[in-house]
């Protein structure tokens, strides 16, 4: 069945909302044609008084990208903002509760990049996000709860080249 078929004869209100739910086979079939949104985010934290800020990576689990150290991507739904489907990524991820009003309302940048599984195309805007020391340990300590990351690091600035 194709979506436009399944849209008509199930009426569904809109194929954007989060009430459509497609079969695996007609799912799998769509997602390379839709445009996804992921809002990345960047998380930084000064370990103390006068000491330079870190970079924290987590190391994936799971594909894609599965044993990468990476700054993660956080995928969201249409029917929230984007500082509202960063905390709850951040949350369901890793563990890290954040208010969204910590989160600035514009993104540090705005990139738009094609997947290479599935040629699909990604708009992704990135956040900076200052976290505390001990919001840090707190993702450490929460790892064996992460469905994604085996580990995180703080990484010195200077060394990401």
């Amino acid at each position: 069945m194709t979506v436009t078929k399944a849209y008509v004869e199930q009426g569904y209100k809109s194929l954007a909302t989060t009430e459509v739910r497609l079969d695996n086979e007609t799912y799998q079939k769509v997602l390379p044609r839709w445009v996804k949104a992921c809002v990345d985010v960047v998380l930084y934290f000064s370990p103390g008084q006068g000491l330079p800020w870190k970079m924290v990576i987590g190391k994936r689990k799971i594909q894609p990208m599965m044993d990468w150290w990476i700054f993660g991507g956080r995928i969201f739904v249409t029917d929230e903002s984007l500082q509202h489907a960063l905390a709850r990524k951040l949350n369901e991820e890793i563990g890290l509760t954040i208010d969204p009003q910590r989160i600035p309302n514009e993104p540090l940048r705005l990139q738009m990049y094609k997947w290479a599984p599935d040629n699909s195309v990604i708009l992704a805007p990135a956040f900076c996000l200052e976290i505390t020391p001990t919001e840090f340990e707190q993702m450490r300590m929460n790892l064996t709860q992460s469905p994604e990351y085996s580990d995180f690091d703080a990484l010195n600035p200077e060394i990401i080249s």
